[in-house]
């Protein structure tokens, strides 16, 4: 097993660096996790506390003596650059194929298509035409870059409490910071929990009164017109979905 220990005065020198934790597979370091620190930080992961994805990862390559530790970049020196530096190496990778959590600080100059960026800085909205009325979800918590196709449909389809499920909600909006990542087709409406999920998990009780939409991606034509676009919607007042398009 290699002992890690014996960096830390080295590391002590190298003011904030940014770090990724390695799986080594031959002579390939795949990185599974990207962090910032001083000093021994990314050493305190070595002895993990909690027994989630990621610490039972490092307890599996540790073993095998396959965990690396690669230093992206060092000689930050301040905390503020060091957290934009993590975050643009968690956009770059996709925090979908990592384990951590969030994307970083800075999310919110963060990885958008050119044409995102465009849409964003030229503050144009994009009216959802009756004939493509729905519900908007606001997936401004779940939303990861980075994340797989079936991931992001799951975290759109449900779970959701007292939504409206009539004829006239036909399309869903997945949408992150007002921009719409993907758009869905519904086609009915079932109790949430009903449809297996693959990349999310319930506790029954999560459950309880809750509702899950069945699709599946609207056609080119529909998704064309709206991806990469800032929606124009009314006002959230805390709810995790609007419904758009509808007459009045």
């Amino acid at each position: 097993m290699k002992n890690f220990k014996k960096y830390k005065s080295v590391l002590e020198e190298i003011d904030y660096y940014i770090y990724a934790l390695c799986e080594v597979v031959g002579e390939n370091r795949l990185p599974f996790y990207i962090g910032k620190g001083k000093g021994e930080r990314c050493l305190q992961h070595l002895s993990p506390s909690e027994e989630d994805e990621k610490g039972s990862k490092i307890q599996k390559l540790t073993s095998e003596n396959r965990l690396g530790i690669d230093i992206l970049r060092h000689g930050i020196k301040t905390d503020k650059e060091a957290k934009l530096v993590e975050a643009t190496c968690i956009d770059l990778l996709g925090v979908g194929n990592l384990t951590n959590k969030v994307r970083g600080s800075g999310v919110e100059m963060g990885k958008v298509s050119i044409e995102e960026i465009y849409s964003l800085r030229s503050g144009k909205t994009i009216n959802i035409k009756p004939h493509h009325a729905g519900v908007a979800f606001l997936l401004n918590s779940t939303y990861k870059s980075g994340m797989s196709e079936l991931a992001l449909f799951e975290a759109t389809r449900g779970i959701w409490r007292n939504i409206r499920r009539g004829e006239d909600i036909k399309f869903a909006y997945a949408t992150n910071g007002g921009l719409i990542k993907e758009v869905y087709e519904i086609h009915d409406w079932a109790p949430a929990g009903t449809q297996q999920y693959f990349e999310r998990s319930f506790e029954a009780e999560d459950l309880i009164g809750r509702w899950e939409f069945i699709g599946k991606k609207a056609s080119d034509e529909v998704r064309e017109k709206y991806i990469g676009k800032i929606l124009k919607k009314e006002r959230s007042f805390g709810s995790p979905f609007v419904y758009v398009g509808l007459k009045s």
